[in-house]
Protein backbone atom coordinates (compact mmCIF):
# COMPACT_ATOMS: atom_id res chain seq x y z
CA UNK A 1 0.00 0.00 0.00
CA UNK A 2 1.52 3.29 -1.11
CA UNK A 3 1.58 6.15 1.34
CA UNK A 4 0.12 9.46 0.26
CA UNK A 5 2.26 12.50 0.94
CA UNK A 6 1.00 16.01 1.24
CA UNK A 7 3.74 18.09 -0.39
CA UNK A 8 2.34 21.35 0.95
CA UNK A 9 2.53 20.09 4.52
CA UNK A 10 5.92 18.46 3.96
CA UNK A 11 7.51 21.65 2.66
CA UNK A 12 6.21 23.53 5.69
CA UNK A 13 7.67 20.93 8.02
CA UNK A 14 11.02 20.99 6.23
CA UNK A 15 11.22 24.77 6.51
CA UNK A 16 10.22 24.69 10.18
CA UNK A 17 12.75 21.98 11.02
CA UNK A 18 15.55 23.82 9.26
CA UNK A 19 14.73 27.02 11.16
CA UNK A 20 14.63 25.15 14.45
CA UNK A 21 18.00 23.61 13.64
CA UNK A 22 19.44 27.06 12.93
CA UNK A 23 18.11 28.33 16.27
CA UNK A 24 19.39 25.30 18.16
CA UNK A 25 22.81 25.54 16.52
CA UNK A 26 23.13 29.22 17.40
CA UNK A 27 22.15 28.60 21.02
CA UNK A 28 24.76 25.83 21.18
CA UNK A 29 27.31 28.21 19.59
CA UNK A 30 27.65 26.03 16.49
CA UNK A 31 27.70 28.83 13.94
CA UNK A 32 29.09 26.65 11.17
CA UNK A 33 26.16 24.22 11.45
CA UNK A 34 23.70 27.10 11.52
CA UNK A 35 25.25 28.55 8.37
CA UNK A 36 24.94 25.23 6.55
CA UNK A 37 21.22 25.12 7.35
CA UNK A 38 20.80 28.77 6.32
CA UNK A 39 22.54 28.01 3.03
CA UNK A 40 20.10 25.16 2.42
CA UNK A 41 17.17 27.47 3.13
CA UNK A 42 18.58 30.15 0.85
CA UNK A 43 19.22 27.73 -2.00
CA UNK A 44 16.10 25.58 -1.80
CA UNK A 45 13.58 28.26 -0.84
CA UNK A 46 14.73 31.04 -3.17
CA UNK A 47 11.98 32.80 -5.12
CA UNK A 48 12.60 30.98 -8.38
CA UNK A 49 12.18 27.46 -6.97
CA UNK A 50 9.20 25.11 -6.79
CA UNK A 51 9.77 24.70 -3.07
CA UNK A 52 9.26 28.43 -2.59
CA UNK A 53 5.99 28.29 -4.51
CA UNK A 54 4.83 25.30 -2.47
CA UNK A 55 5.89 27.05 0.74
CA UNK A 56 3.82 30.09 -0.18
CA UNK A 57 0.82 27.84 -0.71
CA UNK A 58 1.47 26.17 2.64
CA UNK A 59 1.63 29.56 4.37
CA UNK A 60 -1.57 30.69 2.70
CA UNK A 61 -3.34 27.58 3.93
CA UNK A 62 -1.83 27.76 7.40
CA UNK A 63 -2.74 31.40 7.92
CA UNK A 64 -6.21 31.38 6.37
CA UNK A 65 -9.33 31.46 8.49
CA UNK A 66 -12.44 29.63 7.40
CA UNK A 67 -15.75 29.83 9.19
CA UNK A 68 -17.37 26.76 7.60
CA UNK A 69 -16.00 23.30 8.43
CA UNK A 70 -17.05 21.87 5.07
CA UNK A 71 -14.91 24.47 3.28
CA UNK A 72 -11.97 23.67 5.56
CA UNK A 73 -12.37 19.95 4.82
CA UNK A 74 -12.48 20.63 1.07
CA UNK A 75 -9.28 22.70 1.26
CA UNK A 76 -7.43 19.98 3.13
CA UNK A 77 -8.61 17.17 0.86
Amino acid sequence: MAKNHNKKRNVGLMYELLLRYVSYSLVEDRKKDAQVALDIISERFSQDTEMYKEFRLFNALAKSTVSDTSIAAAILA
